[in-house]
């Protein structure tokens, strides 16, 4: 009994480890060098949604988030269609202003095409790319780009901006970075 159970926590310590591995190696592939913030919980109506995680490299600062590369990680505690994913990200950046009808249907459009159906326990991860666009990576594969900076501004504005709908998740990476 004692040795089955010595080796049930030796196989999740060897889960643990692993995925803790291969997230920092899916973020050193994308940008090199970057160390992780704080994990933030983003919940929704009491719904836990994901946890958040920012991979910045030295002298990031939120406050001037556009001026730097980084990368967002999210993982998801629930099922998600791509197109749902798609859809509230371009409501909360219809918030944050300066987009014009033709943009979001497009934007929309690159959105859906982009984005998979996540499940409870999937990455998907998004590379701000200064005065070019967004790089979007799932499960440790790159699944596109949308190479126009204001997009990405927006995009990453979600959680960045000081307008932010997650203003906790915000002031907690301003305080840990």
């Amino acid at each position: 009994m004692n040795i089955q159970k010595a080796c049930s926590w030796q196989i999740i310590l060897a889960l643990v480890l692993g995925t803790w591995s291969l997230m920092a190696t899916a973020n050193e592939m994308i940008l090199p060098g970057a160390k992780p913030s704080s994990t933030q919980r983003y919940q929704f109506w009491g719904f836990e949604i994901y946890d958040a995680r920012l991979w910045t490299s030295p002298g990031f600062s939120v406050q001037q988030y556009t001026a730097s590369p980084f990368v967002l990680e999210l993982s998801y505690l629930r099922n998600f269609e791509g197109a749902a994913i798609a859809k509230r990200s371009m409501d909360e950046m219809r918030k944050l202003g300066g987009i014009t009808s033709a943009q979001e249907k497009a934007w929309l459009q690159a959105m859906t095409d982009i984005f998979p159906n996540v499940r409870a326990g999937d990455r998907l991860m998004g590379f701000y790319k200064p005065n070019e666009g967004a790089e979007f990576w799932f499960q440790q594969k790159r699944l596109g780009a949308i190479g126009d900076p204001q997009f990405a501004k927006l995009f990453f504005g979600i959680w960045l901006h000081e307008a932010t709908p997650a203003p906790a998740i915000r002031q907690a990476w301003i305080n840990g970075l």
